[in-house]
């Protein structure tokens, strides 16, 4: 029997599965590329959209985890750290502005302040790169910790949390998160999607 209640965020995680190893692959190239970086920004594309979806999708999918929790094991201890996971994302989708703002305002102006909008884009990226890392490794810590009794995909997400919490926060290891990531993602699908557990873990 499958937790029907939880069907929308099962099939959320799965989707974010597919899509977010094909656009980190896609914009790869530009990473440490301040030309093709720079055509990225000045203009409105799929990748643009791209990237969208998948922070929206993120925010659905950890705010359907922190409700699950709720309701099914009695935990919340995590509920913080989702509020500040989805700020981080909705400042890291602001960026997109730079993409709008080029696409109206002057063109002498975008080139006059380029350096800026790189700037912009580049810490706000890293930065959440880092600060997402820093809430996925205590989420992995805080789940490990307070439920003992938790069920076994639970537990197998609260570990691919920690790593990828590690690989965000030391930068030179984000490239293992393309891999990582869908892995999460398809165990909190099935975690969703599973029959609901009678226990309660305070």
């Amino acid at each position: 029997m499958e937790n029907k209640d939880y069907l929308f965020p099962g099939i959320a995680a799965l989707l974010l599965a597919v899509i977010h190893p094909f656009y980190w692959l896609g914009v790869g190239p530009l990473i440490g590329d301040n030309s093709m970086l720079w055509q990225d920004i000045i203009y409105i594309g799929f990748n643009d959209f791209l990237f969208a979806l998948i922070i929206l999708l993120n925010i659905y999918i950890y705010l359907s985890l922190k409700n699950i929790l709720n309701e099914q094991l009695n935990f919340n201890h995590i509920d913080l750290l989702v509020v500040i996971l989805i700020t981080i994302n909705a400042i890291w989708l602001s960026t997109l502005f730079l993409d709008l703002s080029s696409a109206v305002l002057p063109d002498s102006l975008i080139t006059q302040n380029k350096g800026i909008f790189l700037n912009i884009y580049v810490v706000v990226g890293i930065g959440a790169i880092i600060a997402i890392g820093l809430v996925d490794l205590l989420i992995g810590v805080l789940l490990i910790m307070k439920l003992e009794e938790a069920p076994t995909l639970l537990k197998i997400f609260a570990v691919t949390s920690l790593i990828q919490g590690i690989a965000g926060m030391t930068i030179f290891l984000a490239g293992i998160l393309i891999f990582v990531v869908p892995i999460t993602l398809v165990i909190l699908a099935m975690f969703f999607l599973r029959k609901p557990e009678s226990i309660e873990i305070v």
